[in-house]
Order: structure tokens, then C-alpha cells, then sequence
């Protein structure tokens, strides 16, 4: 996920003594299951943590209407009703299925006896027009055909070239039902590669995934009294991505200012964005942050007491340690992902590695030679050179030496791992010669 799950269950601790218990149960069981649901539930613990360290929350209070907001938050100078959102581009992957398609070709790969890897897929794209404006939507078959479509369109004009020995593999497909083209090296590959027309990046204002959100929150909060509004938050949105605006896109604070004004009951939107950028330090690395849109009317006196409250609110949020496409990745994937695997530190006489990889080997659930793949069984199928941590403690025993201290030492909630650090002593007449 987006977050370390250590800063998550933590604040889920706190939720209990704030909140009903039964709610974060309730919020706990979408956080253990696999999807993008875990995502939603993920950004609702870290937003309402975040507010109920900054003033009076309560949860899900109902309406009139039956309606139960997310929130209702008052601290003596400003109070307020708002419906959390996380915002994705599933929708919009449905109509360009890109990454399914992708899957059943491996599988097709796999079918025909071809080795891993090789496989290259560019399909076309065409543009929708409306009198709002253009879209892009890739040139593909609807996902629940695709299956039957790489089967009976796909299949036979590879498994044709296979007997023709033709090299590489390629298919081409351009009329009503498709338009895409397939290279597959016969050799296989280390990556399979793809390429297409950007069609998430929203290009009008009242006609994307994260409007559409944004809407279903308004009829949500229609009979809620006072000021109202709607935290929307990166569930892997290309609206979100600020380095991605091109000519024709519309920015995130565009389509709220548009929400704004066809919703006169709602009063602001809060915008929450995970953004890559480069650290400081050499070599180059990628670092993580949260940006934040606070969009209301102009001229409301109420923004810069709104601008103040989340300003402080968010200082209490936990750094990011995926970005919002790798954290929905993550929250679809079973078991825990990795820790510090692979990574280790040696000085003399000293050996630090990963916590959670050292008990795993001792488990003998992997080596240290699978380094940090997630997979280690497939790590073992493909052999690699000793470890580094291995010769370091080979090294160690042949040298006589046995661990004179192990230490623990652990890392803060924005970790998802510790590390231990073995210290070895002298000779040891144990395992030496007498001398």
C-alpha cells in the first residue's frame, strides 16, 4: 500500500479510543482483503487519525436520509461535514483493458511452449469526440472478450508462424473488434515490453474518474447542514499526477473548481496526491511526498481556517513509501511484501541484515541468495551467486569466529522492517585449533 502497514495499525489503535470499535473492525476487514477497496479503507484510517489529533471527530453520524458521512469534525472555531474518497482509473482501464490483455498474451506465451519474456504490445487508440470535448480510448476489445479474442484471433497466427518457423513472432490486427500489433522474440527474454496512447490523463473537466467521485460524494451529503465537502485522495488516478499535464489536460484543481460550481451545496474539496520527485543526496534517488489542493470558491472567508486545520492535520500523516500505482499493485497482491530483504551492512567485525529476511532463512522459507525477490521459489530456478551475507558469514566461521552479540535494532513506523546486527567476537577454541 501507499503507507508502511506498521504507521496504519498504529493508527488503528488510536481509532479504537476515538471512534466505535465496531467501525474500526469494520475497517480492518477492507484493510485484509486484496483489492482496491484496501486502498479506500487504507486512505480513511490516516485521514480520520489525522483529524481526530487536530480536534472533535465523530464518525459516520447518520443523516436525515440514512446517509452516514465519513466525518464530522468541529474544534471551537470551524466544523464541518465531508465523505472520504479514494479515486482510481478502473473504470477507465475497463474500457482499455491494456494490462489484461497483456496477461492473457504471457499465458498465450506460456500455452504455445515459448519461453518468458520477449513480448512487445502496441496497441492503437482512437479519439472519442463529444461536443465536451476528446478522449482517448485504446482501440481494444471489451475485457470480457479478450479471453475468446487471444484464443481464436491471436493463438492460431502465432502457433501458424511457430510451424512456418517464422522469427520474430508477429500479428497484427486492424478492423472493428481491434487494432494492436504483437512482436514475441521466439528466444524469449530478460522483460516484455508495451507501449500506448496515454487514456487516463483527463481532458474534460466533468467527464473523468475523479469527477465522477467527487459527484457521488455530493448526492451523498445533500441533506448534511453547514459547511460540507469531500477529501479525495490518489487511489492511482492519472488526475492526480501533476507531472503528467499535457497540452490538452485538465489539472485536478480544474475539475474540482467544476464540481464546485455545478454543486452549490458543496463548499471545498480537499485534494490529497502522492508525488515522486528526486532527493537531495547522491547517487540520485526517488523520494515520495504528499501534496495537498485545498479548492473552494473564491472569495469564501472560510479558506484560510480550512488551509490552517489540514495544514496541521496532514503533518500528521505517515510518509509515503509507495507511489499510488505501486500501493494499488501492492494492496492486490497477497502476503506482506518485502522488507529489507537483500540489503545489508558490513563494517568490521559486524554484520547488519534484514530482520524479516533472517527469519524467513531460518524458517527455510529462503536464502539469502534469493536476495530481494518476492517470489523466492522462482528466485531458486534461476541460480545467482553467493550472497555477499553468506560469504561475509562463511568468512566469519571459517575464520573461527562465533556471534559474541546479536542486536536488534529497530526502525520507526514509516519502516516495514527491522534489522539485526550480529557482532563477532574472537577466535573460538570451539570451532579453531588450540593455539
Amino acid at each position: 500500500m501507499i503507507f508502511a502497514r506498521r504507521a496504519i495499525q498504529r493508527r488503528l489503535d488510536d481509532l479504537r479510543k476515538i471512534i466505535d470499535s465496531e467501525a474500526v473492525d469494520d475497517l480492518v476487514h477492507r484493510l485484509n482483503l486484496l483489492g482496491k477497496d484496501r486502498t479506500a479503507a487504507m486512505w480513511e484510517v490516516i485521514v480520520l487519525h489525522a483529524l481526530a489529533m487536530c480536534g472533535s471527530l465523530k464518525h459516520e453520524v447518520p443523516l436525515s436520509d440514512g446517509s452516514r458521512p465519513d466525518i464530522f469534525f468541529d474544534n471551537g472555531s470551524i466544523s464541518f461535514t465531508a465523505d472520504i474518497t479514494s479515486v482510481s482509473d478502473e473504470g477507465l482501464d475497463e474500457e482499455s483493458p491494456f494490462s489484461e490483455l497483456f496477461r492473457f498474451l504471457m499465458r498465450a506465451q506460456k500455452k504455445l511452449g515459448l519461453p518468458s519474456g520477449g513480448l512487445d504490445v502496441r496497441p492503437y487508440h482512437k479519439v472519442v469526440e463529444s461536443s465536451r470535448g476528446t478522449r482517448t480510448v485504446l482501440r481494444l476489445p471489451p475485457r470480457k472478450q479478450l479471453d475468446e479474442f487471444v484464443r481464436s484471433e491471436i493463438i492460431p497466427q502465432l502457433r501458424s508462424q511457430l510451424e512456418d518457423g517464422t522469427s520474430p513472432l508477429r500479428v497484427v490486427v486492424d478492423d472493428e473488434r481491434a487494432g494492436l500489433e504483437i512482436t514475441i522474440d521466439r528466444a524469449g527474454g530478460e522483460f516484455s515490453t508495451g507501449g500506448f496512447a496515454a487514456y487516463s490523463t483527463p481532458t474534460i473537466k466533468d467527464v473523468n474518474p475523479l469527477y465522477k467521485a467527487l459527484k457521488a460524494k455530493a448526492s451523498q451529503l445533500r441533506k448534511a447542514g453547514g459547511v460540507t465537502g469531500v477529501i479525495a485522495a490518489d487511489g492511482d488516478c492519472a488526475a492526480f499526477a501533476g507531472d503528467r499535464i499535457g497540452r490538452d489536460t485538465v489539472p485536478m484543481e480544474k475539475i474540482a473548481e467544476e464540481f464546485l460550481r455545478q454543486y452549490n451545496s458543496m463548499d471545498f474539496v480537499l485534494l490529497l496526491a502522492v508525488r515522486e520527485g528526486t532527493g537531495a543526496q547522491l547517487p540520485p534517488h526517488t523520494v515520495l511526498r504528499l501534496d495537498r489542493k485545498l479548492v473552494m470558491r473564491n472569495g469564501d472567508g472560510r479558506r484560510r481556517e480550512l488551509a490552517s486545520l489540514f495544514e496541521k492535520a496532514i503533518a500528521d500523516f505517515p510518509e509515503p513509501v509507495n507511489s499510488s500505482s505501486n500501493g494499488a499493485l501492492r494492496a492486490a497482491e497477497k502476503g506482506f511484501d518485502l522488507g529489507n530483504h537483500g540489503a545489508y551492512k558490513m563494517s568490521s567485525g559486524k554484520i547488519r541484515v534484514s530482520a524479516r529476511e533472517l527469519m524467513e532463512v531460518l524458517a527455510g522459507i529462503r536464502t539469502f541468495e534469493n536476495g530481494g525477490a518476492l517470489n523466492a521459489d522462482a528466485a531458486r530456478k534461476a541460480p545467482r551467486p553467493q550472497s555477499p551475507i553468506s560469504r561475509e558469514f562463511l568468512a566469519e566461521l571459517s575464520a573461527g569466529r562465533l556471534p559474541a552479540k546479536v542486536s536488534v535494532i529497530q526502525t520507526e513506523e514509516n519502516e516495514n522492517d527491522d534489522w539485526i546486527e550480529f557482532e563477532f567476537g574472537e577466535k573460538d577454541a570451539a570451532i579453531t585449533k588450540f593455539r
